[in-house]
């Protein structure tokens, strides 16, 4: 067996431990989106409907977010062998951040064939990289988009040079569309920018020789993607993109209003400087260069809590050197795979620059593989470069480096295994498990069952846990008016309810157990107090008085 296969293995078995050892218990926790895609794949199973009774949708419901679809189904099959649990929605994300490991090795040989170091190094460092893992660990749609982005560039490259290639290009193409919504902006941008880089090998796949398969598999991907552009010309297809653009924060609006107020008259010129249009540019603009801040790659990393571990950046702050290095070793080079990797890298957070949070690790996680990429350049051509000079320095380099990286690397695992669950559990909404054990318990002694929606919708954690009927679910479901973003959630199905604890209120309900997160509830009343992993009260149940 060659060295490199021997090398490769190993690289992929490291990322397989990192992203499968304990999936069940960290995150510590599970969230709203994971229940929802579990709960919807055991609902079709058990009534080939989801949770609001459409038959095998194409776009789910669920939060009025309207989810794609294909995450749903291929957790379906897990769901179906490993019933609804934690492992069944995290499992498939686990197993294809493995493979795109494996594809990005791979992809880095196709686009670097003379480069040997390169391809290794960079699987590496997409092994070991704290934004690529944090999203592999969780059921999340982009990581998944992310396996196909992986697939369509991997099949695209190959097929220049064989043409059946095509055909899973356009497969996986079509898949990633169907996975997450910002694919939808970043993967045809990507198709085109590749197919520009490569104009002469683009322009030799419609020769005549070639044009039957070109055609075949370009008409198949077009049948299979019509549904979806259906789906986003729908009103409910816009919705999700209104509910999260930077349009919908009136700041930059308000911000020019104010501005117009400082000048004593309305002239052409200041409309000309304070407007909408330029306010909402500037603020894309701002939205847009954040993702590129050392502090957000390198230092703090998200600001939401969900997509953060405490004290570490997107990638380990060991590599940012690495990461300077191999930017300006690849504007030195002229080769179609560094125009790839820098088009990519630059065109990857423009899907979340679009939305009013910035930067958003989760919207811009495809980031993590031209990152990954660049950083591995860096570390390629510091070896090579010492190399050049001696053996021995380089050797030192290579321990030294090593060293580090491990230490790095260990902090980052200290952080996200004992100190995430214990500073941040309500991002992962810990509790709900807990919460359900109990209530399944004393399910019949109570009449009502009030639950705080303090954190993001319980509604669909209880149904998970309790494993509550879908067939039953989808008759009782009462959903909340819209908000301004175009969002509704359940208030209530069966006994449970959900909103606010108002217990002076509730405590005259009779025969009824009131879930509090930092609401008030007197004391005497309280039977239970769920404990978050630091040990501080998380969730309190009380009983009324009657």
């Amino acid at each position: 067996m060659k060295k490199e296969t021997i090398c490769i293995i190993f690289v992929v078995i490291l990322s397989a431990l990192i992203r499968l050892v304990a999936l069940d218990k960290y995150p510590a926790g599970l969230n709203a989106d994971e229940a929802a895609i579990g709960y919807n794949a055991w609902s079709l199973l058990e009534t080939g409907k989801d949770e609001h009774g459409v038959s095998w949708p194409l776009v789910f419901r669920s939060f009025d977010d309207y989810k794609p679809p294909l995450y749903f189904y291929l957790v379906l099959p897990f769901v179906k062998f490993l019933g609804p649990n934690i492992w069944a929605v995290r499992l498939p994300s686990a197993i294809l951040g493995i493979l795109s490991v494996y594809l990005l090795y791979l992809l880095v040989k196709s686009l670097f064939p003379e480069n040997k170091n390169l391809p290794l190094v960079s699987a590496l460092v997409l092994a070991l990289s704290p934004w690529h893992i944090h999203f592999s660990r969780g059921g999340w749609e982009v990581n998944a988009s992310l396996f196909f982005i992986l697939l369509f560039l991997l099949s695209l490259i190959n097929s220049y040079k064989k043409i059946p290639w095509l055909f899973l290009f356009g497969l996986s193409t079509v898949a990633a569309l169907y996975t997450y919504h910002s694919t939808r902006i970043i993967l045809p941008l990507l198709a085109l920018g590749v197919s520009i880089i490569y104009f002469k090998d683009t322009i030799n796949l419609f020769k005549k020789t070639n044009l039957k398969v070109t055609l075949t598999a370009l008409l198949m991907s077009l049948v299979l993607v019509l549904p979806l552009a259906s789906q986003l010309l729908s009103k409910e297809g816009q919705s999700r993109f209104s509910g999260v653009s930077v349009f919908a924060d009136e700041g930059p609006l308000w911000q020019a209003l104010e501005m117009r107020r400082n000048h004593p008259n309305e002239t052409f010129l200041v409309k000309l400087l304070h407007n909408r249009y330029l306010s909402y540019s500037l603020r894309f603009t701002e939205n847009y260069l954040s993702h590129f801040s050392p502090r957000f790659l390198f230092i703090e990393g998200d600001e939401i809590a969900r997509s953060k571990v405490p004290g570490v950046g997107q990638s380990l702050l060991i590599l940012c050197p690495f990461f300077a290095l191999g930017l300006l070793i690849l504007f030195r080079l002229d080769t179609k795979g560094k125009q790839i990797i820098l088009f990519w890298f630059l065109l990857s957070p423009l899907a979340a620059a679009l939305t009013f949070q910035s930067p958003h690790a989760l919207r811009a996680q495809n980031m993590s593989v031209p990152l990954s990429l660049i950083i591995a350049f860096g570390i390629v051509s510091a070896y090579s470069y010492l190399s050049s000079f001696s053996k021995k320095l380089a050797l030192v380099f290579s321990i030294l480096f090593f060293l580090c990286l491990s230490y790095d690397f260990g902090h980052y695992l200290h952080a996200y295994f004992l100190h995430y669950p214990k500073v941040l559990p309500f991002a992962w909404q810990y509790g709900f498990a807990q919460i359900a054990t109990t209530v399944e318990k004393n399910y019949d002694r109570y009449d009502k069952i009030i639950i705080s929606d303090r954190y993001d919708q319980p509604y669909i954690l209880m149904a998970f846990f309790l494993k509550y009927p879908p067939q039953t679910l989808q008759k009782e479901l009462v959903m909340t008016p819209r908000d301004k973003f175009g969002f509704s959630t359940v208030r209530q199905f069966g006994k449970f309810e959900f909103r606010r604890v108002e217990f002076n209120d509730d405590r005259k309900s009779k025969d009824t157990l009131v879930i509090a997160a930092d609401e008030w509830v007197d004391e005497k009343n309280i039977i239970e107090t769920i404990l978050d992993p630091a040990g501080h009260p998380m969730y309190r149940l009380a009983k009324s008085d009657n």
